[in-house]
């Protein structure tokens, strides 16, 4: 699949999103009011702020969009394109969609599909592109299972967790901005942090306290829901009575027994329901061609 074909998949998949201000907007601002301030010294600080690693600005929602995009690109060219069942990719939308209007993030647009891949796995890239892949989607028997999977990429979204990781790469030493603005003026550099940030969520994983972090709290996503909370934790244990508890099954996870011992946790310490529901029937229905 070649860049301009990916490039049809991906405006297939969503819609643009709506441009909010990004950092360079935010730096300006500060630079005004210190202006204003009469503190030379201030506005000197403010200014010099973003050239140091340990002191970078927030990633605004446009950079975080252009990222996201771009990972995007990657994730769905890596995996073999998206799987084109437009009623099932509307079903497992409107789950993602119920589950991301819980989460801390519920004000941007959030977009998943489903990668035509064999393996078990799930992906999210910044600005709210989750992929499931039709391997992992097969292991999964009911609607609150998959809101808990949702949930935990959804959970990286709204945790920033690429974007942290991205934020303290020594690519980006020097710099105030990952987005737009970056890829306008030195696109080599851009595709560089681009493929620095795709080979850490493909290939090498997350810090495994990102990754029990986005399972507790997407756990705790998709309980507002209403959604049975020890469903995550059933899908959890049949994966790794299905292939072990080993990392490389999951090689962009924890072992499975840390996760399941992470969830129950959160489902004790939160108190979430274990009653809720799980809309079995309706999930065999919507996935039975999958």
């Amino acid at each position: 699949m070649n860049m301009q074909s990916n490039r049809r998949v991906l405006a297939s998949l969503i819609a643009l999103s709506m441009v909010v201000g990004g950092c360079a907007e935010v730096q300006r601002a500060a630079e005004d009011v210190a202006r204003q301030s009469g503190n030379p010294r201030l506005a000197g600080a403010i200014h010099g702020a973003g050239n140091v690693v340990g002191s970078l600005l927030p990633i605004g929602y446009e950079e975080e969009s252009s990222i996201g995009q771009a990972m995007a690109l990657q994730v769905v060219a890596r995996y073999g394109g998206v799987v084109d069942q437009p009623e099932l990719v509307r079903y497992v939308n409107l789950v993602g969609r119920a589950v991301a209007n819980t989460s801390d993030r519920p004000d941007i647009p959030y977009h998943v599909a489903i990668l035509e891949h064999e393996s078990i796995n799930a992906f999210a890239a910044p600005a709210g592109y989750i992929f499931v892949t039709r391997g992992l989607l097969k292991q999964i028997r009911n609607e609150a299972e998959l809101a808990a999977v949702l949930g935990h990429e959804i959970a990286h979204v709204s945790e920033k967790h690429i974007l942290d990781v991205i934020q303290r790469s020594k690519r980006l030493a020097g710099i105030t901005e990952a987005g737009l603005s970056y890829a306008t003026s030195n696109p080599a550099a851009f595709k560089n942090v681009i493929d620095g940030a795709v080979k850490k969520l493909l290939d090498e994983g997350l810090d495994q306290e990102k990754e029990t972090d986005a399972d507790t709290v997407g756990e705790v996503f998709a309980a507002r829901v209403g959604y049975d909370s020890e469903a995550y934790v059933g899908l959890l244990t049949r994966l790794r009575d299905l292939k072990g508890d080993d990392r490389a099954f999951f090689k962009t996870h924890p072992n499975f027994s840390a996760r399941i011992d992470a969830v129950q946790q959160t489902i004790r310490a939160k108190h979430l329901v274990a009653t809720g529901l799980l809309l079995q029937e309706r999930f065999t229905r919507m996935t039975k061609r999958i």
